[in-house]
């Protein structure tokens, strides 16, 4: 692939070296000043003149003056100069959090129910940074990580876990759920055939808490019409109208669990965890301090 940024041939060094000369007309006073011998002030100006084919200074008794060349050199080398500091500048800031982004790919349980909170802590001691946060299910969310799309990613269910780094924050637990007024509301232990003759609302095929739901319904999995739904919302809302039977996180429909909305079916749970995943290698200062800052929201709960 060709290269369109030219690779220079002169350094900085010279050019900071040429500078100090510049402004003081004197080689003895400039090595002085940037804490050099006068032999390694003298070679880095004859190599400097050397590489740019131009005379830069010339002898005036026992000092130096710069030749009309040197004055347009020597311009251009403050620009460069300045434009060092500029790079020096913007690293300190990336690696103080006054400034950068993370991009967070996140699963709808996650997303929508954990992360918010999760990130308002880290948003309010990290002002500057610019905080991306993309909604997909498991498999889209760790495929968005590994294409290098997102910094890390913060998921439920299971997933492909080769050549990445994890950080378990939390466990969940997956429950069959239906409307209070359901007709399987309240029944003892539904069978299969009993749930077959009832909608199942059903995730998107990648989806984590998709993976799991057979764990829960055992024989009765894929023997109802189902519904599909792309989002933990939309199933609860169906569930909550009345147009069939899920399996949700308890996490989404704790409130409704609570008021009595919502009855869960007396089937065994299915654990999983939320994770948050990232690449071993990426060691950006914003990730970095997002991961510890995860971290201790997985000690201190």
């Amino acid at each position: 692939m060709p290269n369109d940024v030219p690779r220079p041939r002169v350094t900085l060094e010279q050019l900071h070296t040429f500078l100090s000369v510049a402004r003081r007309e004197h080689v003895t006073r400039a090595a002085e000043s940037i804490h050099r011998s006068q032999a390694a002030v003298s070679e880095q100006l004859r190599l400097l003149e050397r590489t740019l084919g131009l005379q830069l200074l010339e002898r005036v008794g026992r000092g130096v003056r710069v030749t009309a060349a040197g004055r347009e050199i020597e311009h251009a080398a403050g620009i460069a100069l300045r434009a060092t500091q500029d790079v020096e500048q913007v690293a300190a800031e990336h690696r103080g959090l006054r400034t950068g982004s993370l991009a967070i790919a996140a699963s709808n349980t996650t997303g929508v129910h954990r992360l918010p909170g999760w990130l308002a802590s880290f948003a309010a001691t990290h002002p500057g940074l610019d905080l991306r946060l993309r909604l997909a299910n498991t498999a889209a969310a760790v495929d968005l990580l590994r294409g290098g799309d997102v910094d890390c990613a913060v998921v439920e269910g299971p997933f492909e876990t080769a050549g990445l780094e994890m950080l378990v924050l939390e466990e969940d637990d997956l429950i069959a759920v239906v409307g209070a007024t359901h007709p399987l509301a309240g029944t003892r232990r539904p069978s299969p055939s009993a749930l077959a003759a009832h909608r199942y609302l059903a995730r998107e095929a990648g989806s984590g808490t998709e993976a799991l739901a057979a764990r829960v319904l055992g024989r009765a999995y894929g023997r109802s019409a189902s519904l599909e739904l792309g989002q933990a919302e939309a199933i609860r809302a169906g569930v909550l109208g009345g147009l069939g039977y899920a399996v949700i996180s308890r996490t989404v429909v704790a409130d409704d669990l609570a008021a009595g909305r919502i009855v869960a079916l007396p089937l065994r749970p299915a654990r999983r965890e939320f994770t948050a995943v990232r690449r071993p290698a990426a060691l950006a200062p914003a990730l970095i301090a997002f991961w510890r800052h995860l971290d201790e929201v997985r000690v201190n709960r």
